[in-house]
């Protein structure tokens, strides 16, 4: 894999990874509620699920394009495309509320964590769109595929870590800088945009 590529990967997994989501939100009032160290196996639950979900989108991506090769000059735009719309959506997105969300008698599990990964339509998505985007048009190869799955997933378990870390303290910072931060990002992944498509 490119240098070059490799740091667009990058910006673009913390672009995606880095904003409130299911899995930072969980572990913001999870840790806020039982402090860090209860919810260490649910993080250690969302890694491995992490990992395991960028390894099967980025497999699955390339035995498709094997199976389909003219596919990946129209993957690179769907990915593409799909990359331009989460910067709007990122860009538009609102404040967020914590008042709504539900307190659990008990910290989730690391199976919890796991499982969530499965069912969390917005990483399967990011996974989908990052390796179309950024691997395919380069070169399928094994190791390119490791190093994309462990790129994504140790981009959102960075971002974990911090949600997880400053718990209550981060999400009133971010209510009230969110203007910023969610142009900042919308900002990164449009360069992503460009990257693809021009660079």
């Amino acid at each position: 894999m490119k240098l070059s590529v490799f740091f667009a990967l990058v910006a673009y997994a913390c672009a995606t990874t880095f904003s409130p989501g299911p899995n930072n939100v969980l572990l913001l009032s999870s840790t806020g509620q039982y402090g860090f160290k209860k919810c260490f196996p649910l993080m250690r639950g969302i890694w491995t699920g992490l990992i395991t979900v960028m390894l099967i989108c980025g497999f699955g991506c390339a035995l498709i394009s094997e199976l389909i090769p003219s596919i990946e000059k129209y993957a690179r735009f769907v990915g593409a495309a799909y990359i331009l719309w989460l910067s709007y959506k990122t860009l538009t997105r609102p404040a967020g509320n914590m008042s709504n969300e539900k307190k659990e008698q008990k910290p989730l599990t690391f199976v919890n964590g796991f499982l969530l990964q499965f069912l969390n339509i917005k990483i399967l998505m990011l996974g989908v769109a990052a390796y179309c985007s950024f691997v395919l048009p380069n070169g399928v190869t094994v190791p390119a595929t490791f190093i994309f799955a462990c790129t994504m997933a140790a981009c959102a378990a960075t971002g974990n870590l911090i949600w997880a870390t400053v718990g209550s303290l981060l999400f009133p910072i971010y209510n009230k800088h969110y203007r910023l931060f969610n142009g900042i990002m919308a900002l990164l992944l449009f360069w992503c945009v460009y990257k693809i498509l021009f660079v």
